[in-house]
């Protein structure tokens, strides 16, 4: 499990929705399957490419958070990888 410290998060804006977001885009490693933020652990759900996704990905995270999940984003050279809290 890979850790970061929560003090890297910034904002990112999905339609009425501001989700805490983790750019690791300079290390060269795809992210694990579970990660932790501080202290909260996030398993992966999926992952969308950097141009398009906000044509689908916001309508499935306010769904996800609608439900009473807690997201995560990771963004990566090409595509955002999106986590749930455990």
């Amino acid at each position: 499990m890979l850790e970061y410290d929560d003090a890297l998060l910034v904002p990112l804006e999905l339609d009425r929705l501001t989700v805490p977001m983790l750019r690791l885009t300079e290390d060269g490693h795809p992210p694990l399957a579970d990660i932790k933020v501080g202290d909260q652990a996030y398993a992966y759900d999926r992952s969308y490419p950097i141009k398009g996704y906000s044509a689908v990905m916001p309508k499935y995270v306010l769904e996800q958070v609608a439900a009473g999940k807690k997201p995560l984003v990771i963004e990566r050279p090409e595509r955002l990888y999106l986590y749930w809290a455990n």
